[in-house]
């Protein structure tokens, strides 16, 4: 991928298929059908907390936050977007209060020298180890990027998700997805050029 960003392909990422039915239950909290709900979608949004977080302790505790969440919450649900875009919607706003609660707690530590940037340990014969060293790095640098420009990045970058699903999800416009990934993905391209384990990731996101 180049500086210019692809321009939204209609209906791409779009998994609504959700069973009515299911939902309806849901909402009327049916134990059962929140439990099937749960069942269907905790890898999916354990990996969406992940993509946003990065390594995290915490991880596990989020996923059953955001599904208290859905459990107080669901009576609202209207169907005005799928129950997917809803469900993103309330993962990432769960992955976003921890990401300021984790600066909060980082920024009263800062009278202490900052950390310094994690050493790369340079390649290896073990693939995902070399995956992991290189989301480590990658990980080192959204920590110092703003909240919103972090969201879309990780998103678009690692959950793969089309300009116009990342609108719906993030409840902005396209055009305003666009900017905000193609500045994150400016300020990531300018900082990983310095560090050699992310090589793989700049021919990845071509520069």
């Amino acid at each position: 991928m180049s500086d210019h960003l692809p321009e939204p392909s209609a209906g791409v990422g779009r998994p609504d298929g959700e069973s009515e039915s299911l939902v309806a239950r849901a909402r009327s909290r049916d134990p059962e059908a929140l439990g099937a709900l749960f069942v269907a979608h905790a890898a999916a949004t354990r990996r969406l907390l992940r993509s946003v977080l990065g390594p995290d302790d915490e991880l596990d505790d989020l996923l059953q936050e955001v599904f208290v969440q859905v459990h107080r919450s669901i009576r609202g649900f209207r169907g005005d977007s799928g129950f997917s875009t809803w469900l993103h919607r309330l993962t990432v706003n769960t992955a976003v209060s921890h990401l300021r609660s984790r600066g909060r707690r980082r920024a009263r530590l800062e009278a202490a020298p900052p950390a310094a940037p994690p050493a790369c340990s340079g390649p290896g014969p073990d693939e995902r180890a070399g995956a992991r060293e290189m989301l480590r790095h990658l990980f080192a640098i959204l920590d110092a990027m703003p909240v919103k420009r972090r969201v879309a990045f990780t998103l678009f970058e690692l959950e793969g998700l089309s300009l116009e699903r990342l609108s719906e999800v993030l409840d902005i416009s396209v055009e305003a997805a666009k900017s905000r990934v193609f500045f994150a993905r400016r300020e990531v391209i300018a900082r990983a050029a310095a560090d050699p384990c992310l090589a793989a990731l700049l021919e990845e996101i071509g520069t």
